[in-house]
């Protein structure tokens, strides 16, 4: 599916972190908590963690949050943002094959478009993964893009600049056959440095995330537009899904 690990290097801390503020973070955050229909002092695993600006806001909560990521660079941003605190606790792992024993945690969650950079046999096993490590009863919680709001937003070229000047382009190759997207990130310096990063990325149908799902042993799947648990999915917004 390409060369995705580079994409979650420095280069996304460079390019994602302006356009991620506070007030979406803890929506996003103590929505995810509040439809899993935990408490504080719940033991929650945010897979992949990222730089860990959901876990911070959960840990401030009241939540003991562990943080699994692949990414060196985005588990260094975390470690710095956590400092000397105990919590979140944070591992260098891969989300294929999770180094926790079965029933480790109360929830689940997977937020920001983390699955789809596998081929789907692979994400179902993802999937598989995380129901393994949840208690009975417990929930996972996903929040991604999904293929019929792509559609209705799909740019082919977007650009934007970046609070030190520099250039964010990406390019976008749709094959909607197979629900797969090329995708060029460059960022271009005002020193005039190009940096690329090429990958390729699967943008499920609301359809297909919940089979799969079901395909992973989840017993109840939900899909929202919203963290208020109600608003179905739809094509003007991302999608939230609830597995239990």
């Amino acid at each position: 599916m390409g060369d995705w690990d580079s994409v979650f290097d420095e280069t996304y801390l460079r390019t994602y972190l302006p356009f991620l503020n506070e007030e979406r973070t803890r929506e996003e955050a103590l929505g995810a908590v509040s439809l899993a229909g935990i408490e504080p002092g719940a033991e929650v695993l945010d897979c992949p963690v990222g730089y860990a600006r959901h876990a911070l806001v959960l840990v401030d909560a009241g939540y003991r949050v562990t943080g699994l990521d692949r990414s060196e660079a985005q588990l260094a941003e975390a470690e710095r943002r956590r400092g000397d605190a105990e919590w979140p606790r944070l591992l260098l792992a891969d989300y294929r094959e999770l180094p926790f024993a079965d029933a480790s945690f109360d929830a689940l969650l997977n937020l920001f478009t983390s699955l789809g950079y596998l081929e789907r046999d692979e994400d179902v096993g993802v999937l598989h993964e995380f129901r393994r490590v949840l208690r009975p009863g417990g929930a996972l919680v996903i929040e991604t893009m999904h293929r019929d709001r792509l559609a209705r937003i799909f740019a082919a070229r977007t650009w934007d600049r970046l609070p030190d000047g520099s250039l964010f382009l990406q390019e976008h190759e749709p094959d909607w056959a197979a629900g797969e997207f090329s995708i060029l990130h460059l960022v271009v310096t005002p020193e005039g440095e190009r940096i690329e990063r090429r990958f390729v990325h699967r943008a499920y149908t609301v359809t297909e995330w919940i089979a799969m799902l079901h395909e992973a042993g989840f017993a109840e799947v939900n899909g929202f537009s919203s963290w208020d648990g109600e608003t179905p999915p739809s094509p003007d917004q991302r999608l939230i899904l609830r597995a239990r």
